[in-house]
């Protein structure tokens, strides 16, 4: 089958890989003229890690029609904020309704790009996933070479009509289908998007660290600090309270981390200090880093949003919404995933 994934960051070289080193004919599209022809140059991306191959890709390209061609499946693998642009400019290429997955959605990702794709296309009713996370932990070594660290287990994926998770998950390529799981509604991918709590807040309680020339840090092992991550864990029981009060019991992002990675411990600290993958994650270097400008205007500042309306204590989250404002110099409710375009009862139904 052909797969089509939308972006080649980290994560996106490290699916394509996956995917073409597991027999998918695989095309990549990506905007940048310079990643399209390292790629196109040998028709390969270089992975190390968990596979150390050679994947043959079909083409890249930087036109979004002819890299949908044909298509059976479209992974999206940019950051959320590329996602109302990607719903636009799909809605104008798309010849055909293909199953679209965001990898991740972030929080509310599927009923933004439902909406502005219909915006665009009144034809076509594509089926929209969404997924909790990226199922690949990875960094990128170059333009075509990725390190490919751990894939995850047991990712919860979602549509907005969930009696349709079947249709993607049957069209989902054997290879990687195992390391997803169907969940019962997008509450539990869109609330259940944990790099909004381990990303952000760890970055900017370290802005000192993160901003210096002279020091580097693991964003994990030496960023999250016990202190710290008890803090995580107070954003934390407001998301899981924000999911209660949409009808859903999820797992905390300790649970998560011993689900996915299989790590131990007693407290969120000691899960992370037990995650192999997490040892050479290095911390950005920079505050301008999709941490502070995907994960809060687009999981934060939506979860906040939501828990408001449905009278769930946000002070925490907000808290932290408030001092990247500050840091940031930028109003990132304004700028992010507000939900303000759209109706609340709308997304009520979408995650409900």
């Amino acid at each position: 089958m052909r797969v089509t994934v939308v972006g080649a960051g980290n994560t996106g070289l490290a699916m394509a890989a996956h995917l073409a080193l597991s027999g998918s004919e695989v095309v990549v599209y990506n905007r940048s003229p310079d990643v399209v022809s390292a790629i196109n140059e040998t028709n390969t991306i270089h992975c190390n890690g968990v596979f150390n191959d050679d994947a043959n890709i079909a083409f890249a390209s930087q036109n979004m029609a002819e890299a949908t061609k044909d298509t059976d499946l479209i992974m999206i693998m940019t950051p959320a904020f590329a996602h109302k642009d990607l719903a636009i400019l799909l809605g104008q290429s798309l010849e055909k309704e293909v199953p679209i997955i965001l990898n991740p959605g972030r929080t509310c990702g599927a009923v933004e790009f439902t909406h502005y794709f219909s915006q665009e296309n009144k034809y076509l009713r594509p089926l929209v996933a969404e997924t909790q996370t990226v199922i690949h932990t990875a960094r990128r070594n170059s333009l075509n070479s990725v390190n490919l660290i751990a894939i995850k287990d047991s990712v919860d994926i979602a549509t907005l009509d969930s009696t349709k998770i079947n249709d993607v998950m049957s069209v989902i390529p054997e290879a990687i289908r195992k390391h997803f799981s169907p969940a019962k509604s997008v509450v539990e991918t869109s609330i259940g998007n944990t790099g909004m709590i381990l990303h952000c807040t760890p970055l900017l309680l370290n802005s000192g660290w993160t901003e210096s020339p002279k020091f580097g840090y693991k964003h994990y092992w030496e960023g999250i600090s016990p202190r710290i991550a008890r803090f995580l864990e107070k954003i934390d029981s407001e998301r899981l309270a924000v999911a209660k009060a949409l009808g859903s019991d999820l797992l905390s992002t300790k649970d998560w981390i011993k689900r996915s990675y299989h790590s131990e411990g007693d407290t969120l600290y000691d899960c992370i200090q037990n995650t192999v993958a997490y040892e050479i994650i290095d911390a950005p270097s920079t505050l301008d880093h999709r941490y502070i400008f995907e994960d809060i205007p687009y999981g934060l500042v939506p979860l906040e949003v939501i828990g408001k309306q449905l009278g769930v204590e946000m002070s925490y989250t907000s808290l932290i919404i408030d001092l990247a404002c500050a840091l940031m110099e930028t109003d990132l409710r304004k700028s992010g995933r507000n939900l303000n375009h759209l109706a609340l009862q709308s997304i009520k139904d979408g995650i409900c």
